[in-house]
């Protein structure tokens, strides 16, 4: 995970489009330099994650970002394979939370209450951190918070669809 020091791969797993435009954003702001590839939640996000299917091949990414508004029974079941369970990932999930999703994280509906709920940090606070001090620090330890559950990382307020979004973004 994480070879190229300069240059952070990412999936992005969102219905959204302006969700990638948000990420992107909060990312070039913050000074992280990488690739984003956006994935609507299904069986093909669950695929890339596992690489299985035609993503067999496809190195991982450094990070999977879910984006984890839209509480849909689709979304819900297709977060439950990436990010719990024995079949979870073996990249860090990072969810993009709000006051409201969070709630439903904590009441173990999701997870059957086994994640232990962190404090959630801002997308910003996130991409600042990745830039500065030592990145291959930041990444272990986002391994080991992840051994516990996903980590929740709050979005700035709601974006708006975007629907000339490209699903690569390379900054």
């Amino acid at each position: 995970m994480l070879e190229r020091k300069d240059k952070i791969d990412i999936v992005l797993i969102a219905d959204r489009p302006g969700r990638a435009t948000m990420l992107h954003d909060i990312m070039q702001d913050s000074g992280v330099c990488g690739t984003i590839r956006r994935l609507t939640p299904g069986d093909r996000a669950i695929q890339r994650v596992r690489q299985t299917g035609e993503f067999r091949r496809v190195p991982l990414p450094d990070l999977i970002f879910f984006d984890f508004s839209n509480t849909d029974k689709h979304n819900i079941a297709v977060l439950r394979e990436i990010a719990f369970g024995p079949k979870k990932s073996t990249v860090p999930v990072i969810l993009l939370t709000s006051p409201e999703t969070e709630a439903l994280l904590d009441s173990g509906d999701i997870d059957g209450g086994g994640a232990v709920m962190l404090t959630p940090t801002s997308l910003s606070t996130c991409a600042e951190r990745m830039r500065t001090g030592n990145r291959k620090a930041f990444f272990k330890a986002l391994g080991i918070f992840y051994e516990f559950g996903p980590i929740l990382v709050r979005t700035p307020e709601p974006v708006l669809a975007q629907d000339a979004v490209e699903d690569v973004i390379s900054a």
